[in-house]
């Protein structure tokens, strides 16, 4: 019954909405977040229950000592952010605030220790994030056909010609259970090359993996997202590079034609080259630079490029910010009136500079101190593997962005570790 309820919650953590939610947040990420607090809870249970017989490596209060370093860090942040509230819980799509960061190191944490104790149910956790992944597949097959799919309460109403009533954009489509395609299509890769790995750890059998990848990866080239594409072709390169690098050209053509058909039907007037195939990140990430100089040491808070776009776009002048809401924010202008202006993105679209945005130098040492020990923990283990996965997230975190709807699968993998299960033929 236990390795049910994993398999379970570890689905639901992949395809959970609420089609009755009034925001992005509502609708797609804190469904997803529920999920997640619902493992921690029992993972806690099951090791409540069974604490006395239960052995902690030394690495483990490692991991916790480096965990608490950067959750430190990142509530000093939040305390020195100009908008604490909004560092604490996050903006509303994203989620990825400090209470966010501390559910995930709870999730890992508690995720390794329980791994350790019941190797038996690494099985059940995984067949749940696979059967997520395929349900996630088919739900974008009916997108491609009709973009006003979105399985909410009001899918099928536009807001506007090209805007849903849930304000999911047509050019956003298929985004399957998610709030962007780009959100999906990181997932879709994650679950692919997580199903590749675990074939070769012998961890699932041929027909199955194959039954997965199939629908995934048709899923995953019609999501139209470049990085995510990107990210496959360096986890398969990894976990098969130097064995079969003959088999994988044609796969890897097929991935680069695609990745160049989507750059050259995305063409933006004036801009250069390098910023046509970046998607003009370029500008975000000048922004960017400019508000790590600003507050270096601990940032802006959680979600720090929303909260600093404000400041950002004042070289000299700092507004006086009085509203920071999800898509826009309230300033009182010279002449005392209240303006609202439109709040683009909350990310700057990169892994490094979001982090020193949010935490500071400080915040984003500790971060990568925490992402050094994990994989150099990992390499060293009998399922290294299962290490693609945390490949791949970081590969497409370098023009994308950390968000509560996925980063979870990221740190599951890293609590795979020193595990041994019953292998598959």
């Amino acid at each position: 019954m236990t390795k049910i309820i994993y398999t379970i919650l570890f689905t639901l953590s992949i395809v959970i909405i609420n089609p009755w939610g009034s925001s992005r947040g509502e609708i797609w990420t804190q469904p997803k977040c529920f999920a997640l607090a619902i493992i921690v809870i029992f993972n806690l249970y099951l090791l409540r229950k069974n604490w006395e017989t239960l052995q902690v490596p030394k690495s483990w209060f490692t991991a916790k000592f480096l965990w608490e370093i950067f959750l430190f860090i990142g509530l000093i942040s939040t305390i020195l952010s100009p908008f604490p509230l909004r560092s604490l819980f996050g903006q509303d799509q994203m989620g990825d605030g400090l209470l966010y960061w501390l559910l995930i190191a709870t999730f890992t944490l508690s995720n390794t220790l329980i791994l350790r104790q019941y190797p038996q149910l690494l099985l059940a956790q995984l067949y749940g994030f696979l059967i997520g992944g395929i349900i996630l597949a088919f739900s974008i097959f009916p997108q491609l056909i009709d973009w006003r799919i979105d399985y909410t309460a009001t899918t099928g109403q536009l807001l506007r010609n090209n805007i849903l009533v849930s304000t999911i954009f047509q050019n956003h489509q298929p985004i399957g259970f998610y709030s962007h395609r780009g959100h999906a299509a990181f997932v879709l890769a994650a679950i692919g090359i997580m199903a590749v790995a675990s074939r070769q750890l012998r961890w699932v059998s041929l027909k199955t993996t194959v039954a997965i990848i199939i629908p995934i990866t048709i899923a995953l080239l019609f999501a139209n997202t470049r990085m995510a594409l990107f990210a496959v072709i360096v986890g398969i390169l990894y976990l098969c590079g130097r064995k079969y690098y003959q088999q994988l050209i044609p796969i890897v053509l097929v991935f680069l034609l695609v990745i160049g058909f989507t750059s050259t039907t995305r063409q933006i007037s004036g801009l250069s080259f390098i910023k046509q195939i970046t998607s003009d990140r370029i500008y975000l990430w000048e922004l960017a630079n400019r508000g790590m100089s600003k507050r270096p040491l601990f940032g802006w808070g959680f979600n720090g490029f929303g909260i600093a776009y404000p400041d950002l776009l004042s070289k000299k002048n700092t507004p006086n910010v009085v509203r920071l809401g999800n898509v826009s924010y309230d300033i009182v202008a010279k002449n005392g009136k209240l303006r609202t202006l439109p709040l683009p993105t909350y990310k700057a679209h990169n892994l490094i500079l979001d982090t020193i945005l949010s935490v500071g130098i400080l915040g984003m040492l500790s971060y990568m101190a925490l992402w050094g020990y994990y994989i150099f923990i990992l390499v060293r283990s009998s399922n290294q593997k299962m290490l693609v996965v945390a490949i791949a997230y970081l590969v497409f975190t370098f023009t994308w962005f950390e968000c509560a709807q996925f980063t979870h699968i990221a740190w599951w993998s890293m609590s795979v570790k020193f595990i041994s299960v019953t292998k598959a033929r």
